[in-house]
C-alpha cells in the first residue's frame, strides 16, 4: 500500500479515476498541517460528494422499491439457529491465517459433525470447516451487534458509498459490512447516522458535507466516547475510509463470549416454538404453523452448500388437554391458551429458549430475526405495544377489556432458565390473576422487539407500517364459526397459507 506525505505527491498520483489503495496520513482534529491540506484538496478536486444523514432518509427509497435490499437477517439467522445448540464460535489461527473454530465445553469440536447430510469425505476438509464456521460466526455476530447497539448506541456512523446497479435503484456498499449492513437494515432504526459517499449521484437532494464539517462531526463523536481525537485517512475504491479510535479491534472476543453464553443458555436444545391451540378455531394453528415453516424455508439460499445450514424449526401445539399440570378453571378466557402460555418455561424444564405465538398470527417473512432482540440478561422478549383503543367485544362475544401491556403476551421469546421464568410454576400459572400474568408482574427483565415486525389488523395504519413480518388478526376471521368477517382486512395473507395447509 502506497503512502503519501505531501500535497504535491497526492496531486501527482491521484485522479478521479484512481482506484488504488493509498494511505493519506493521520492528523489530530483541530490541528493544521500537510495532511489537512491533502484532504482539503481531495474534497475539492477528487472525491464524490459526502452525505451525512439519518437512516430515516432511506424510507422514501424503500417504500418506492428503489433501495437495493441487504435482505436483513433472514438468511444469516439460519446457520445461527442451526448450530448454537451444538457449540460456540472461537478464533482459529493456522499458518498466520485467522479463521473460526467451533467449541463446546472449552474443547475444539468439528462443526461438521452436527450436519447429517454431508459426505464423509467433507467432514475433515479444513476449507469446508472454515466456510461453515464463518457462516455461523457471522450469524452469531449479528446478535452481539444488535445487543451492543441497543445498549450503547451506534458508536460510529454507517459508512460506505452509493452505486447504481440498474435503472434508478440505489445501492449502498457498506464497509465493513458483511454482517453490519444486514443488521442495519434489520433494525431500521430511524436515528442511525449514515456517512455515505455519493458515487452514483443519486443523493443530490441531500446536502453535502465539507471537510471541516466532517472533522467537527468526528470530533464530537470521539469526545462523546472519551477517545483520542486523531483520525487517519485511507483512500480506496475512489473514496475515503475514516479510521479512528472508535474502531473496536477487540470486538471478536466480545462476540465469542456472547455466543458462548447463548449456547450455554440453550442447554443444547433448539428454539422450541409453541403455537396456542384452541379446539374451536378450525385448524387455525395449522395455518399459522404452515406460514412459519414456509417463510423459514424461503429464507434458505440454493445450492448443495445451503443444505449444510438448513434449519427446520421445532414446533409444538400448546393444547391444554395434553397438559396434566394445567388445571385452571376455564372462565373469562377468550381462548383455551389464555393462561397456559405461561407454563412454557416449566414444560421445557426451565432450559433453553422458547417462543410462544397466538394462533391468529400469520407470517409473511421468517420470524427468526426477532430472536436477535432477546438480551440474554432478560427473562423474555416481546413487542411492547401501545395502548390501542380496542373494540368493545371480542370475536367470540366476550367483553374486550383494555389494560396495560395488552397484546404483549401474544408473542413471547422465553429465556427459560432465567430466574424470573422459574417463577412460572404450575401453581402460579393455575392461580395467579390475568393481571399478574399478562401484565408481567412476574418480571421486569423484558427485552423489546420493535413494533415494525407485526401488523395488528384493524389497528395499525398500512401507510405507516407497510413492511412487516407477520399479521396478528386480533379481531377474528373465517376460522370463527358464524362470524361476519367482511370487515377484516389483509385476509389474502391468511388465505394463501390456508390453501397451502389444506393441500399439504
Amino acid at each position: 500500500m502506497e503512502k503519501i506525505t505531501t500535497l504535491e505527491q497526492a496531486q501527482s498520483l491521484i485522479t478521479k479515476e484512481t482506484m488504488d489503495t493509498i494511505h493519506l496520513g493521520a492528523m489530530n482534529i483541530g490541528e493544521d498541517g500537510e495532511v489537512k491540506k491533502i484532504m482539503e484538496w481531495m474534497f475539492e478536486e477528487i472525491l464524490p460528494p459526502l452525505k451525512i444523514f439519518k437512516w430515516s432518509e432511506t424510507l422514501k427509497w424503500r417504500q418506492s422499491n428503489r433501495f437495493v435490499s441487504f435482505q436483513g437477517l433472514r438468511n444469516k439467522s439460519l446457520p445461527y439457529f442451526r448450530f448454537f445448540p451444538h457449540g460456540y464460535s472461537g478464533l482459529n489461527w493456522t499458518d498466520n491465517h485467522a479463521g473460526f473454530k467451533f467449541q463446546k465445553d472449552d474443547e475444539d469440536i468439528n462443526i461438521l459433525d452436527s450436519i447429517i447430510n454431508i459426505r464423509p469425505s467433507q467432514k475433515e476438509d479444513p476449507v469446508t470447516k472454515e466456510l461453515v464456521g464463518s457462516f455461523y460466526y457471522h450469524g452469531a455476530k449479528a446478535h452481539w451487534i444488535i445487543d451492543s447497539i441497543r445498549k450503547e448506541g451506534l458508536w460510529a456512523p454507517i459508512q460506505g458509498y452509493t452505486s447504481n446497479p440498474y435503472d434508478d435503484k440505489i445501492q449502498f456498499t457498506i464497509h465493513p459490512g458483511s454482517v453490519r449492513s444486514c443488521v442495519f437494515e434489520e433494525m431500521e432504526h430511524d436515528d442511525m447516522e449514515c456517512m455515505i459517499w455519493d458515487k452514483s449521484g443519486q443523493l443530490s437532494d441531500l446536502p453535502s458535507a465539507t471537510f471541516d464539517e466532517v472533522l467537527e462531526y468526528w470530533g464530537k463523536k470521539l469526545d462523546q466516547r472519551g477517545r483520542h481525537k486523531n483520525i487517519s485517512f485511507l483512500f480506496t475504491r475512489g473514496v475515503i475510509e475514516w479510521q479512528t479510535d472508535l474502531a473496536e479491534l477487540g470486538f471478536r472476543d466480545e462476540v465469542f463470549k456472547f455466543n458462548k453464553r447463548i449456547h450455554d443458555l440453550s442447554a443444547g436444545k433448539p428454539l422450541t416454538i409453541y403455537i396456542g391451540y384452541d379446539s374451536t378455531m378450525n385448524d387455525l394453528e395449522g395455518v399459522c404453523e404452515t406460514s412459519i415453516r414456509k417463510t423459514i424455508e424461503e429464507s434458505h439460499s440454493h445450492g448443495s452448500e445451503a443444505e449444510w445450514y438448513r434449519y427446520t424449526p421445532t414446533i409444538k401445539m400448546l393444547d391444554i388437554s395434553k397438559l396434566p399440570d394445567y388445571n385452571r378453571e376455564y372462565a373469562n378466557q377468550s381462548t383455551e391458551f389464555t393462561y397456559s402460555r405461561f407454563l412454557i418455561p416449566y414444560l421445557e424444564n426451565y432450559e433453553g429458549f422458547s417462543l410462544f405465538i397466538d394462533n391468529d398470527f400469520i407470517f409473511k417473512k421468517s420470524l427468526l430475526p426477532m430472536f436477535y432482540y432477546l438480551n440474554p440478561d432478560d427473562a423474555v422478549a416481546c413487542i411492547k405495544y401501545p395502548q390501542y383503543q380496542h373494540d368493545e367485544s371480542k370475536f367470540n362475544g366476550e367483553v374486550n377489556i383494555d389494560y396495560p401491556c395488552k397484546l404483549w403476551s401474544s408473542m413471547m421469546f422465553f429465556n427459560n432458565s432465567h430466574e424470573d421464568c422459574k417463577k412460572l410454576t404450575p401453581e402460579v400459572v393455575n392461580t395467579w390473576t390475568g393481571k399478574q400474568l399478562h401484565q408481567f408482574e412476574w418480571t421486569d427483565a423484558i427485552s423489546e422487539i420493535p413494533q415494525k415486525y407485526i401488523f395488528v389488523e384493524g389497528y395499525d395504519n398500512p401507510e405507516e407500517k407497510w413492511d412487516y413480518t407477520g399479521i396478528h388478526y386480533t379481531r377474528g376471521g373465517p376460522w370463527i364459526d358464524g362470524m361476519d368477517f367482511s370487515s377484516i382486512n389483509n385476509l389474502e395473507v391468511y388465505n394463501k397459507y390456508k390453501n397451502l395447509y389444506d393441500n399439504s
